[in-house]
């Protein structure tokens, strides 16, 4: 069976929704939709590409400082300057504080990969259903029967440690699926 391109366990046994009643679903790490697997993806997708963050707020802080140059020359307000100079210091003082905020939650994410792929391990993704299931007599299930995306995305972040970046949407849904 195939849904969008996508093939039911490998050509392995069919494993039957317990939502819709079809075999027509994938292990969740094979699902190769896009809008799907970032729905499902078992982390946030921290890069945490400090150069080009450092580059754009030199050149922020560069703009901000020549502003202040520029207007204390042309209004007569020397002022200005000294004001600019304060800003550009502050545009680079949180520039390097959000790149060490990033490089922080990238190392969480690294660190916690192991957790969540075992959290993750044995769903199932039914298209049909638009949610996610463990097949029955899986032990590691935390759930019976089929969950939203947003449940396993939650159930699968907070085992890896990282709950805390998930959006609201997301949170909001898993707190009202598990009530």
């Amino acid at each position: 069976m195939a849904n969008n391109g996508e093939a039911n366990n490998g050509g392995g046994p069919v494993v039957v929704c317990p939502g819709c009643g079809t075999g027509d679903n994938v292990p969740v790490d094979e699902v190769q939709r896009g809008k799907d697997r970032l729905r499902l993806a078992p982390a946030p997708n921290k890069t945490g590409d400090g150069c080009t963050n450092f580059v754009e707020g030199v050149v922020i802080a560069g703009l901000v400082a020549a502003a202040g140059a520029y207007y204390a020359d042309d209004r007569d307000w020397p002022w200005l300057l000294p004001v600019g100079i304060v800003a550009a210091l502050l545009v680079m003082w949180g520039t390097i504080a959000v790149i060490r905020s990033e490089g922080k939650d990238k190392r969480r994410v690294e660190a916690g990969a192991a957790r969540a792929a075992e959290a993750a391990a044995g769903a199932r993704f039914c298209s049909a259903c638009d949610g996610v299931f463990f097949p029955p007599g899986d032990p590691g299930g935390p759930w019976q029967g089929v969950a939203t995306v947003e449940r396993f995305r939650h159930h699968v972040w907070t085992a890896g440690g990282y709950g805390d970046q998930l959006d609201e949407k997301a949170k909001a849904a898993a707190e009202q699926q598990q009530a």
